[in-house]
């Protein structure tokens, strides 16, 4: 990866002390720093820094253990003739290879190796990338406008500010990957998505507050169990049929967004906007969390047959089924 000239040489190669106890790499140039111990720990911004003044030992601890275990492999840095050289061969690799700001237009990478490259400010606008091997590739701020990355491994990537614009990832494997960006019409429909790491995470935003925002996009099918979803906007968007089973989508924006047939089993929608959102034949109403804190009023969202046959209930769930009966009534 190519960043400024450190400031420092701080502890955990100069990675967020906060973001790593919070299971994320971010890279810094430790210019807001902190001394503890004898050792320099750098840090994304200030609020990052201050954090870390509340609980040295247990962040320290914390992201320790996290750096340990997933820590990146060393990533050598090519050229653009070597890339292309690469590209242009039937055994292409540019397994952990560092091909920041190189530019990869109209290319097909298909067919190559690309597990934990390191795409950072390259351009790949255009670029085929169907089916590839992109496992804890690391995306930030690449161009990715009109990219096909169909059914592409990307697992554990990291995609931070990237430039999308009708980026295609149908039925890709973005398991545990970490995502903030402005994606316009995306498409993810069919997508594998659980456990990813979507939200707002203010202690990792040098920039201020950046989130995953998408209008219009479609991700019907896809499966984001688990998934931290908080803040993020899915104006618009498709997501009939979509697994939401256990996803965080606190204070998330779904104002007109189709949710016909989706799993919410679980899932926590405290403070989330659901105006005019479509919750037919949503699943698991009954069970999500701070229901009855959304804001606008949802279409079609009638409690479960388990809630209308009189199953028993927690009380939560009783007061957010009363709170979906209420809305419905009120659109008739």
């Amino acid at each position: 990866m190519l960043f400024a000239t450190s400031a420092l040489a701080g502890e955990f190669a100069n990675y967020c002390t906060n973001g790593l106890s919070r299971n994320t790499f971010h890279q810094t140039d430790c210019a807001i720093n902190e001394l503890y111990k004898g050792k320099t720990y750098c840090f994304s911004n200030d609020g990052a820094r201050d954090s870390f003044l509340f609980d040295q030992d247990n962040m320290i601890a914390k992201a320790t253990v996290f750096y340990a275990n997933n820590a990146e492999p060393e990533r050598e840095k090519i050229s653009q003739a070597d890339a292309l050289s690469q590209i242009n061969s039937k055994t292409c690799t540019l397994q952990n290879k560092d091909a920041g700001y190189l530019i990869f237009n109209g290319l097909d990478l298909s067919h190559c190796n690309l597990e934990n490259v390191s795409f950072f400010g390259a351009e790949l606008k255009g670029a085929k990338l169907i089916g590839a091997n992109l496992k804890g590739a690391y995306l930030n701020l690449a161009r990715l406008e009109n990219a096909d990355f169909t059914n592409a491994n990307l697992t554990n990537a990291i995609i931070f500010q990237a430039i999308f614009d009708k980026t295609n990832f149908k039925g890709a494997n973005l398991t545990n990957a970490r995502m903030i960006g402005t994606l316009g019409k995306v498409d993810m429909s069919g997508a594998d998505i659980h456990n990813g790491r979507f939200g707002l995470d203010m202690g990792n935003q040098p920039m201020g507050q950046m989130k995953f925002d998408s209008v219009g996009g479609n991700f019907s099918g896809a499966n984001f169990e688990n998934a931290d979803l908080n803040i993020a906007a899915f104006r618009f968007g498709d997501l009939r049929n979509a697994n939401l089973r256990g996803a965080n989508l606190y204070r998330a924006d779904l104002a007109k967004a189709d949710l016909t047939g989706a799993d919410l089993t679980g899932a926590n929608l405290t403070d989330a906007d659901v105006d005019d959102a479509i919750f037919k034949n949503v699943k698991g109403l009954n069970t999500v969390k701070g229901f009855d804190t959304v804001k606008g009023k949802c279409l079609d969202c009638k409690v479960t047959a388990a809630i209308e046959a009189d199953e028993p209930v927690n009380l939560v769930a009783a007061k957010q089924a009363a709170v979906c009966k209420m809305q419905a009534a009120q659109l008739k």
